[in-house]
């Protein structure tokens, strides 16, 4: 059994061809073999508002749904009487349709739920743990999922039957969610490249090798995709010219994990060694970058001109998107945070690692908890 790395600011090594599997773990650094199987993932995906209703994962290998503004629950997956399904975690966010939800299990699982009743539809199993949220495209009907077993999958939305053409196997698992623009699929792999592939056959048309497994949601900007990488710098790709854009990626302390995030010329970039650095799109210079008190693993969230911060610990930060400065005092959540905070309304949910959840007013930078009933 191989060491399992957690998000927290140990040195982590250059990425090498296989890449060990991953699970959240509250000890720092990185545990031996013997302590890694008996390590119990837990999952960090942000919960999802979708019209009038709220999924979130409350418990370990459980999603729930709620009804906005009354808070009344609705259902939880898996239920009472699901006795044989156990999805372990849910580590990335669910896609969400008018009647479907659909998300990854740690169990390896891909699971297809009725929206409105939380009842299963359908699943499909891949080889490893998901780790990676799923991409869907409802025009084509198509669920692509990517999983640890270095595979990315390309499934029927209706019925889970896969795809003529795919798997398309990689050098290495897959952590990051598949970025779907127009027909092509970007994949990013713990092998050290990013595949562009055809969104319908599957096909390679291209890739780009960094050398470093990849492990964060790559986003596409224009024709620039950026991506992190374990050997701690942030990879920016010119998708026309097929090659790295910027002459020096920048290279922080620690892994660039979390979700880089986009707003005009500037890439928001948090990392695990404490820092969000905010970096000019095109060439990589750094702007400015702020200090947090603890590593940072949520994706930054941009509310008018303030960028919502959240660390690993639960304290949150507003700052001025032009210059790094804070525009309040920094808010004590008093809770481990790995999930990523999403708008709902004007405020800001906070789904924090233990099930609490919190709803933060990026204006004024208070905070309440939100009391959500459990069955």
């Amino acid at each position: 059994m191989a060491t399992i790395p957690s998000p927290d600011p140990a040195p982590a090594p250059r990425a090498r061809r296989r890449w060990p599997l991953l699970a959240p773990l509250a000890a720092l650094g990185l545990l031996s073999a013997a302590c890694a199987a008996a390590a119990t993932p837990r999952g960090w995906a942000p919960p999802v508002v979708s019209q009038d209703r709220l999924f979130i994962s409350l418990e370990a290998g459980r999603l729930s749904a709620y009804e906005v503004g009354s808070w009344r629950f609705l259902w939880r997956f898996p239920g009472q009487n699901d006795r044989n399904l156990r999805p372990q975690a849910i580590y990335g966010t669910p896609a969400v349709t008018a009647d479907a939800v659909y998300f990854g299990g740690y169990d390896g699982n891909v699971y297809a739920l009725d929206r409105a009743q939380g009842s299963l539809r359908w699943r499909f199993a891949t080889d490893g743990p998901i780790i990676a949220a799923v991409t869907l495209d409802e025009a084509r009907g198509t669920l692509y999922v990517a999983s640890d077993d270095g595979r990315v999958y390309a499934l029927n939305a209706q019925d889970g039957s896969l795809r003529p053409g795919w798997p398309f196997r990689t050098g290495g698992g897959i952590w990051s969610r598949p970025l779907l623009a127009g027909d092509t699929l970007y994949v990013a792999s713990m092998d050290g490249k990013l595949y562009a592939l055809d969104a319908r056959e599957g096909r390679k048309l291209w890739e780009v090798e960094v050398g470093a497994g990849l492990v964060s949601n790559p986003v596409l900007a224009g024709g620039t995709l950026l991506v992190g990488a374990a050997d701690r710098r942030l990879y920016a790709v010119d998708v026309n010219a097929r090659s790295l854009k910027w002459p020096v990626p920048p290279r922080a302390e620690n892994w660039f994990w979390a979700e880089p995030l986009v707003a005009g010329d500037t890439v928001y970039a948090p990392n695990l060694d404490g820092n969000v650095y905010a970096l000019a799109l095109q060439d990589g210079t750094v702007r400015w970058a702020f200090a947090a008190q603890n590593p940072l693993r949520a994706r930054p969230l941009l509310v008018g001109q303030v960028l919502v911060v959240v660390d690993r610990e639960g304290v949150v930060y507003g700052l001025d998107a032009a210059t790094g400065s804070e525009a309040w005092t920094p808010q004590q959540l008093m809770r481990r945070v790995l999930a990523d905070p999403v708008p709902l309304g004007d405020q800001v949910l906070i789904a924090a690692h233990d099930g609490n959840v919190f709803l933060l007013d990026p204006r004024a930078g208070s905070v309440q908890r939100l009391e959500l009933p459990r069955p």
